[in-house]
């Protein structure tokens, strides 16, 4: 008889998450009492920590005694894996305790939990007789050592667990730890909460390349003494980092924060993105700086945006006295986004005058951030400015010269942000970032993974890449692809690509099909992008189908499959909150990826696709985001329909009393129709 069990899952090194957790007093416990008693108590206790970590999609790998250990990421792997498994370790916590407080045996007061956490690749497979699925390697040592260090009741996470969670939960920094068999001592964070909202607009990934940023060692210690300086200043200081396409502007923004948030546990932290697909939207860069903050969606019913937008401005209002109210506050302030308020008195006087309403809620922003200041230090992160709109820039002007207002402003911005905007150069100090030198011991800094590379293989990425760090990310992640074997091989710079471009060619010709054929549609909706509108795209453009090599029967189940495949190549991330009800909302690693995606897809596809996406647009967008509509459908050679979009964006730009941005597209209307 044949016992040989029949494995589901390949063996393959994955992506985990490990989590460990250890049950401290059973041994106490198991002296002191019978033991079927105490095997009675642990039997209680891990059921109902089981079931928490069942609600977490964790996968409990096994159970030893008074210790459980649980991962993420195989069999199956999500994008959010790592952060699931850090709540999932505050849970437990909090489980643990609540079963203490409600059960009637006083022996269990005596138990504590200690959870420790850490990502990494590990080898998954199926072990021993009966078959059991489990994964092995440095990883699951690294979570167990971990977790042997954590002091009881917390939960302690690897750095590079932290990577991923960063912006997520607050998290405070622990001296260096020193594990049992390790030669080098580990960063390692504490976790107390989740944060009610996320910090920041984060990339989630579940691709498995470790980066450290290096070689702007300057510059952060730049950026930390303007911050430092800005708590004490009179009004807001602004720090503009500026470099060519691919520096690292973005990067270093975020490098920043993130060390900033574990070392201000207070910290206030605001962000928002200029998108070019939103570049013509009126205050778009604040409307999606409100709408990640108190997750508000374009789909959601006007009642539940007015809500949400109340209760939002109310959480950052604080209890001072002022002679303004929290909902005049949210009325002036959502009318200026394009949240309409019918019935609102405060708006009723001026509803004919929109350049009264729109200086009435440039005053009552300074006024809502002074407040949120209050509450801990205040930092708003602007990135991609140069794709802002002129209603966006006015208010951020406006906002540098507020007074009593210590806050300080981190933005990035390619240069032409400067032709754009003028005076923006005088408005903040300008951090230039130049190439990285060539340097191969940089190279094997940045990248962990390279440790073991020979020196001439890092002087040849060095090299190529000119020291542009987005290139040389590219670079490193086109020759972990193909292994160890290449870059032994003497020739291997002859297989480096030429440009960047090609190199972003190659990256997603390496995909599968149905991942490439999702990556050319998803460009033709931006660098933002949504399932629904590539499915869209997918489904009413004849001829795509061709393009992803699949047939229309399982044409769902092979998206779904392409967009983790996007994911875990670190081609695309996940958004954190999004813009329409429960639509998945993804971006593009870098808005150079997202051009070069455009460019493979053919023309005689192209028509088709923008007028898919502009009429799954325009059931969903409103008024405000008509332009987006409207620019899909010219490229698309709709006219009419272009037309009737671009003058609904002109009038919507002119009733919130934004008139250069009006005329911009009725000039752009006139131009374009002519040439039809």
């Amino acid at each position: 008889m044949d016992n040989t069990p029949t494995n589901q899952y390949p063996e393959e090194r994955r992506l985990v998450t490990v989590l460990f957790a250890d049950l401290q007093g059973f041994t106490v416990l198991a002296d002191r009492l019978d033991f079927e008693v105490v095997s009675d108590l642990m039997q209680n206790v891990w059921l109902k920590l089981d079931r928490v970590i069942g609600e977490y999609g964790g996968y409990i790998d096994k159970h030893m005694g008074d210790a459980f250990m649980v991962v993420w990421g195989a069999p199956q792997a999500r994008e959010d894996d790592a952060e699931k498994a850090t709540a999932a370790g505050l849970a437990i916590l909090e489980a643990l305790e609540v079963y203490k407080r409600e059960t009637h045996r006083p022996e269990a007061e005596q138990l504590e939990l200690r959870v420790g956490i850490h990502s990494g690749l590990a080898l998954a497979g199926y072990v021993g007789l009966r078959g059991e699925y489990t994964v092995l390697g440095d990883t699951v040592n690294v979570a167990k050592r971990i977790e042997e260090e954590a002091e009881v009741g917390t939960v302690v996470i690897s750095e590079t667990t932290y990577q991923f969670v960063q912006g997520a939960f607050r998290m405070q920094q622990l001296g260096p730890l020193k594990l049992r068999g390790k030669k080098e001592p580990i960063l390692a964070y504490v976790v107390s909460e989740a944060l009610e909202r996320p910090t920041k607009l984060r990339y989630r990934s579940v691709g498995g390349l470790e980066t450290n940023l290096v070689g702007r060692e300057r510059q952060l210690e730049k950026l930390k003494e303007i911050y430092h300086r800005a708590q004490w200043a009179e009004h807001p200081l602004l720090a503009i980092v500026t470099g060519p396409t691919g520096i690292g502007k973005s990067r270093l923004m975020m490098e920043f924060v993130n060390r900033l948030a574990v070392e201000e546990p207070r910290l206030n932290l605001i962000s928002s993105r200029a998108l070019q697909q939103a570049s013509k939207v009126p205050f778009y860069l604040w409307r999606a700086l409100w709408a990640n903050l108190f997750d508000l969606k374009e789909d959601d019913p006007l009642e539940i945006t007015q809500r949400k937008f109340v209760d939002g401005i109310q959480s950052l209002w604080g209890q001072r006295l002022g002679h303004v109210s929290v909902v005049e506050t949210a009325h002036f302030i959502g009318d200026m986004l394009g949240f309409e308020w019918a019935e609102s008195r405060y708006l009723a006087p001026v509803r004919q005058q929109p350049e009264q309403r729109l200086e009435r809620a440039f005053a009552l922003h300074g006024e809502l951030l002074s407040r949120a200041g209050a509450k801990g230090p205040l930092v708003l992160m602007l990135d991609d400015l140069q794709w802002a709109d002129h209603g966006s820039m006015k208010l951020l002007s406006y906002l540098i010269q507020y007074k009593n207002l210590p806050m300080f402003i981190l933005a990035g911005c390619r240069s032409e942000a400067f032709q754009n905007y003028h005076q923006l150069r005088d408005m903040g100090e300008i951090i230039s970032l130049r190439p990285l030198p060539v340097d191969p011991e940089l190279v094997r800094k940045a990248y962990p993974a390279l440790n073991t590379a020979p020196l001439k293989v890092l002087s040849q990425l060095a090299q190529r890449s000119e020291g542009n760090p987005f290139y040389l990310e590219e670079l490193v992640k086109n020759l972990v692809r193909h292994g160890e074997s290449d870059y032994l091989t003497t020739s291997y710079s002859d297989q480096l690509p030429q440009s960047l471009q090609l190199l972003l060619q190659a990256r997603l010709d390496a995909l599968t099909p149905a991942a490439r054929g999702v990556a050319l549609l998803a460009a033709v909706v931006g660098r933002v992008f949504w399932r629904g509108a590539v499915l869209a795209a997918l489904v009413e453009a004849s001829g795509t189908t061709t393009i992803l090599n699949v047939a229309t029967v399982n044409m769902l189940e092979v998206v779904q499959s392409a967009f983790l495949e996007l994911t875990r190549a670190e081609l695309a991330f996940p958004r954190a909150g999004g813009t329409f009800a429960g639509e998945r909302e993804y971006i593009f690693k870098h808005s150079l990826l997202r051009d070069v995606a455009y460019s493979l897809l053919p023309h005689k596809y192209r028509g088709q696709c923008h007028l898919a996406v502009a009429q799954w647009l325009a059931k969903r967008a409103s008024p405000e985001l008509s332009i987006m509509v409207a620019e899909h459908y010219e490229k698309a050679g709709a006219w009419e329909k272009a037309r009737h979009y671009y003058i609904q964006a002109a009038e919507y730009a002119r009733v919130q009393g934004n008139l250069e941005e009006a005329q911009s597209l009725e000039q752009h209307l006139n131009s374009s129709m002519n040439k039809t």
